[in-house]
């Protein structure tokens, strides 16, 4: 019986990070990592400051967006 509910719960901790990482959940995460990484001490956005700029280079570049 433990077995089950361990395995269901992995299973629905993984489903949850997957539809999170589609719908854009880490994003802003991944954009520290990077920054970090790449450009230590360089200065980073606040996360709403991200999110803008983010959608703001979405819409001046829709790329293969249908709408």
């Amino acid at each position: 019986m433990g077995r089950v509910t361990a395995g269901a719960r992995r299973a629905f901790r993984q489903i949850g990070w997957y539809v999170g990482s589609l719908m854009g959940d880490d994003h802003y995460r991944r954009y520290l990592e990077h920054r970090a990484r790449a450009h230590p001490g360089a200065a980073v956005m606040s996360e709403s400051e991200y999110w803008r700029h983010r959608h703001a280079a979405a819409d001046a570049n829709p790329g293969a967006r249908c709408c």
